[in-house]
């Protein structure tokens, strides 16, 4: 027997029925700020995967007609909420820019009222930092897209100041996303109101990452680096049937993107059942994250050797970070796996986006002093920046030339803790050292 179709009682108050004598753009005007606010509460609710444009035009107090009219479907609405969410936080920074004075008090009020906006539009918030993550390819790509917006203004702003400065696209990609991850860690914990307090240490980190003494690691970045040899993968070569499901949904995510796969040709590929399959993993996205943990770990054992033959810190960082590095140009499957398949997964990578960027970082902060800027969310500005700075090389198919980032890399994880100029110093060292040996 069919069920009866649930009752949405609408958010907001409809247009009166009849001549109103608003144009006809008014009133669509009208019905897409309503809709975005429908979405924002379906997903709110119930997620993303289980809002219907049922949902939305319940809540919204629109016509089906009136919704197709506007979206093609529940995907291009939720992108175009996504936008215009992100266009508002823009404006209320910039409007926090224009009423003060000053550079360092602009800068401040412009990050502060970003901040406050998050905290006063949790669920929006959401919607952009976390469940973006859940919706497939495109979210990925809106993501890319709203921080590049993010890059270029931070960017300009930076040549504004008394001192104008002009930083390397790599280091104003780290601050935004070192910006978004602590962001996206506070909505995820449901500490949304308590970011605004966290402002003195997010501008302490944008101040570390925009020194100077970072900009003038760009000229070593030139080279691209050697080929590497493909590395084994024990995990993916014993004769246990799990391995073979795990080498499988490998090779076809990268045949022919994750999207369509079936349980069934996982399955069919590894030389199993079906059956077989689920006795293993219940979906094809649980061998996802199963194959991604096998991949995080194998990098971070790759990662250990090397940051465990620095005599220092500063050192074990860098040998650790190029050793990784390392990993990553001779497994590019992996790391294509890791940065920018992960985003097809849908509702799973939420829990999963940034893992080994999160144990990366983890790793590398072992033994590390005090940090000295933003000592509250360091660690996690550092991974944000990290996982930035990652994700665009790889997903712009620039592998290759990850070696050649180690020195930035390393910055990253380096100046919060001893300051820009001594992180420079320590990898001029570490350069030195590598070159005599």
């Amino acid at each position: 027997m069919g069920g009866t179709p649930r009752q949405i009682a609408p958010l907001f108050q409809r247009l009166p029925h009849g001549p109103s004598g608003l144009s006809r753009e008014t009133v669509a005007r009208n019905q897409r700020i309503r809709m975005y606010g429908g979405m924002i509460e379906s997903v709110h609710r119930q997620g993303y995967p289980a809002t219907t444009v049922a949902d939305v035009i319940g809540l919204a107090g629109v016509s089906r007609r009136a919704f197709y009219e506007q979206f093609s479907n529940k995907e291009d609405c939720f992108l175009a909420t996504y936008d215009i969410v992100v266009a508002r936080a823009r404006k209320q920074m910039v409007d926090a820019w224009q009423a003060e004075r000053g550079f360092p008090n602009r800068l401040r009020s412009a990050f502060g009222a970003l901040l406050e906006h998050i905290g006063s539009d949790p669920k929006g918030a959401r919607l952009v930092l976390v469940d973006s993550l859940g919706i497939g390819p495109r979210g990925g790509d809106r993501m890319r897209l709203s921080g590049l917006g993010f890059e270029l203004m931070l960017g300009q702003v930076l040549r504004l100041a008394p001192e104008p400065l002009s930083l390397p696209p790599l280091l104003t990609r780290a601050i935004v996303g070192g910006v978004r991850h602590v962001a996206f860690t506070a909505v995820v914990e449901g500490h949304e109101r308590e970011l605004a307090a966290l402002r003195g240490d997010l501008l302490d980190v944008i101040d570390a990452y925009s020194s100077p003494a970072g900009a003038r690691l760009a000229p070593v970045l030139a080279g691209a680096g050697a080929p590497a040899r493909a590395g084994g993968h024990p995990f993916l070569e014993r004769p246990a049937a799990r391995a073979q499901m795990l080498s499988a949904l490998l090779r076809l995510t990268l045949a022919q993107g994750y999207e369509g796969l079936t349980d069934a040709q996982i399955a069919a590929m590894a030389g199993a059942s079906t059956e077989a399959f689920h006795s293993e993993f219940p979906s094809k996205e649980s061998c996802f994250v199963a194959l991604l943990d096998e991949v995080v770990r194998e990098a971070m054992c790759r990662t250990g050797a090397g940051f465990r033959e620095g005599a220092e810190w500063p050192e074990a960082v860098h040998r650790g970070m190029g050793a990784f590095l390392e990993y990553l140009l001779a497994n590019p499957d992996l790391a294509q796996l890791a940065f920018v398949e992960l985003f097809e997964i849908g509702p799973a990578a939420v829990g999963r986006a940034g893992a080994m960027v999160g144990a990366l970082t983890s790793l590398l902060c072992r033994g590390a002093p005090p940090p000295r800027h933003g000592r509250a969310i360091a660690q996690q500005a550092i991974a944000g920046a990290l996982w930035a700075v990652l994700c665009a090389a790889v997903g712009e198919r620039r592998t290759q030339r990850l070696p050649s980032l180690v020195d930035q890399l390393s910055f990253l994880v380096l100046a919060p803790h001893v300051g820009p100029s001594a992180a420079v110093e320590a990898i001029g060292s570490c350069r030195t050292q590598r070159h005599a040996a």
